[in-house]
């Protein structure tokens, strides 16, 4: 008895929760995707890089195709097949050092940090959806003993975090 007056509290209390959401996300809680249903197929050309660090462009590429493929109902395709086309450049990569030991004088903890364009374009109408100029995320590897981290640690997290920022930006600029 005790067990169906729970169950049917809980169904009663969750559909009193769910009336009170919006159906447009933009405005306020809602049941319904932050992801544009007018978007089926986006294509990602390897980013194009002006700087020294040459894999970093497939790494950003890469990153943001696992970021899309997952996170969104999207679908990565050639760009002969795709509706939308997300277009990078890298156009800075920078070490910054944050920290120096005390007995060495060297570096303890480093910042990588990455500086990006990146436009997407609806195919279809030609039309840009949005784009973003000097875009810009951060990574930190701690380069000093015991952890002795390399910088492709920081290069990683920088990588990782701008994939995760740009799908942001893909479903806010909605």
């Amino acid at each position: 008895m005790i067990k169906c007056l729970l169950t049917a509290s809980s169904v009663f209390i969750a559909t009193v929760l769910s009336g009170g959401c919006s159906s447009d996300p933009t405005k306020g809680w809602s049941n319904q995707s932050i992801f544009t249903s007018q978007v089926k197929t986006v294509a990602v050309p390897i980013a194009k890089n002006t700087t020294q660090y040459r894999q970093m462009g497939f790494l950003l590429t890469d990153a943001v195709i696992k970021e899309i493929e997952s996170r969104t109902p999207w679908k990565v395709t050639y760009t002969s097949r795709a509706d939308t086309v997300l277009n990078m450049t890298i156009n800075d990569v920078q070490l910054q050092t944050i920290s120096l030991s005390d007995l060495t004088g060297l570096n303890e903890e480093v910042v990588v940090s990455l500086n990006i364009d990146f436009n997407w374009d609806d195919l279809e109408t030609n039309q840009t959806i949005f784009a973003r100029q000097g875009f810009s995320a951060g990574g930190l590897f701690v380069a000093s003993n015991p952890s002795g981290e390399t910088i492709q640690v920081g290069e990683f997290q920088v990588i990782q975090q701008m994939a995760v920022d740009i799908v942001d930006e893909m479903a806010a600029s909605w």
